[in-house]
């Protein structure tokens, strides 16, 4: 059985990775990091005033700069990507050479769930109209879906609370380190 020391969880914005991947290093006692928070702290600006002042093609191509950085720690931990970092080229190859990779696959529906009630503070949704919100998060997750769905682990998190998702998580892990 193999062990798995790095673990990184991808999805939709909304989808949990921050609150599930707090949880589970919690559950197996490693670290968390937040590849946003992350960032902004090696930016020393928040996301927002990165794709502000510098761009979203900067802010992607610091996505894999830190995410080689991230994965040449030694010590176990879980890492929660950004909604968009499968997308950029060449993350997906260096997460599945380096480490377990877990999409959190989300329903549209639950997704729109999750962030219509909220003040608006992600980069790619400040302009987006409310009553536009649930047909823009189906269509961009048909087109973030392919490189979603690369991970080794897909899990459906529709319906399913905190501690339960933690659940499959850990014996998805165990089932594909057999």
């Amino acid at each position: 059985m193999k062990r798995i020391e790095k673990i990184v969880l991808l999805g939709y914005m909304a989808s949990g990775k921050s609150t599930i991947g707090k949880a589970l290093a919690e559950n197996r006692d490693i670290r968390f990091i937040d590849l946003d928070h992350y960032i902004a702290e090696e930016e020393k600006l928040d996301i927002a005033e990165i794709f502000n002042r510098k761009g979203e093609a900067y802010f992607r191509e610091k996505e894999l700069y830190y995410i080689k950085q991230v994965l040449q720690e030694k010590d176990p931990f879980v890492l929660a990507l950004g909604g968009g970092t499968p997308q950029v080229a060449g993350v997906m190859e260096v997460i599945k050479e380096q480490s377990l990779s877990i999409y959190l696959k989300a329903s549209p529906e639950t997704l729109y769930n999750r962030l219509a009630p909220l003040p608006v503070e992600r980069p790619l949704l400040t302009h987006i109209t409310p009553d536009f919100l649930q047909d823009y998060i189906a269509l961009h997750l048909k087109e973030r879906a392919p490189f979603y769905e690369q991970a080794e682990i897909m899990l459906n998190i529709d319906d399913r609370e905190v501690d339960e998702i933690v659940e499959m998580i850990n014996k998805a892990m165990e089932d594909y380190s057999k």
